[in-house]
């Protein structure tokens, strides 16, 4: 798939200086699934083979990009001035469960594939590999620039909340003076857009937010389906989930918009956002879960009236403001990908 999306960015920037080759550590044959799923993508990689990364290929490539811990670990040694870059996706391949759990995951890598390779090509075409909003010398910080000096849990009840005295690099150089910081501890959510590309409507839910109780909105507000990843399952696997519990419908189509950071001044919370196709003919009714104390409604409406209630304000949560201005910039590509 890396290959395919590769040869489609070159040339769309019309780089026809680059030339693509794609090689494992081993042979595993041509992934049906793979094919498909970049078929549907508009992408033709029937003609593709399963080849064994040689010496040869090693010595005429100026940069390697390695796609899995795995395959990174075990990389051969380098020629020198040949330049490796690691891209680390979940293998599909892997995966188990129903035929669309699977047909989900394989989307979804392939979107995160995609979007990966479309920066990696950008970069090479302007001859440069700098981060987004990063001056030329401006220095990167990581992990390793922070310095945890006590850390330490305060809380645990539905929410929990740690404690952290640190300290960290400056961009003028040098070290920050002692902080100490509460830090919220959530664990991954998952969003679902729902939408029904035959009626151009979305399906949405409301249930009560204890968030929003002080404020001048209702704490009722319409927002997508969703939920917290608190078990091994794939993220695919819990916006699959989610939608039949808060909804009672199908999910199929299953494709992946964003990762962000939902308040990282103080919480450790990232959030998945994915768009769905259902049929918002059969949507309707209370759903939930009794034991969760889920109460939740679900809403069916046009898809240009989310859209005006984003630009009025009523539709004012995060989940639902990403997604739905995703799908204006977006709407015709993935009503073509799901035709």
């Amino acid at each position: 798939m890396a290959e395919g999306w590769a040869r489609a960015f070159a040339a769309q920037h019309d780089s026809g200086s680059f030339i693509f080759s794609s090689a494992g550590l081993e042979a595993h044959g041509l992934d049906s699934r793979a094919v498909a799923v970049m078929e549907q993508n508009g992408i033709d990689i029937s003609a593709h083979t399963s080849d064994v990364l040689t010496d040869h290929m090693l010595s005429q490539a100026d940069l390697i990009v390695s796609l899995s811990l795995y395959a990174d670990a075990n990389c051969p040694l380098l020629p020198a001035g040949t330049a490796k870059r690691q891209l680390t996706f979940a293998d599909p391949g892997q995966v188990t469960g129903t035929d669309a759990v699977i047909s989900a995951q394989f989307q979804s890598v392939c979107c995160e594939i995609r979007d990966a390779v479309e920066i990696l090509i950008q970069e090479l075409s302007a001859g440069q590999e700098a981060s987004v909003g990063q001056a030329e010398g401006e220095r990167s910080f990581h992990q390793s620039d922070v310095d945890i000096l006590n850390h330490s849990s305060i809380y645990k009840g539905f929410l929990k909340v740690d404690r952290l005295h640190l300290k960290h690099q400056l961009f003028e150089g040098g070290w920050s003076e002692r902080l100490e910081r509460e830090l919220l501890i959530k664990e991954q959510a998952v969003g679902v857009l729902l939408i029904d590309p035959k009626t151009d409507q979305v399906v949405m839910v409301r249930q009560f937010r204890v968030g929003m109780l002080w404020q001048l909105e209702s704490p009722w507000p319409l927002e997508l389906v969703a939920g917290i990843v608190d078990t091994d399952e794939t993220l695919e696997t819990v916006a699959l989930r989610e939608t039949q519990e808060e909804t009672g419908l199908a999910a199929s189509g299953l494709t992946k918009i964003c990762e962000y950071f939902n308040s990282p001044g103080v919480s450790t919370e990232k959030v998945t956002l994915f768009c769905a196709k259902v049929d918002a003919h059969a949507a309707s009714g209370i759903h939930g879960l009794e034991y969760e104390h889920e109460d939740i409604k679900v809403i069916v409406i046009p898809r240009e009236r989310a859209l005006k209630g984003v630009r009025s304000g009523t539709i004012n949560n995060a989940m639902s403001v990403i997604a739905l201005q995703w799908l204006e910039l977006n709407q015709k590509t993935l009503y073509k990908l799901w035709s």
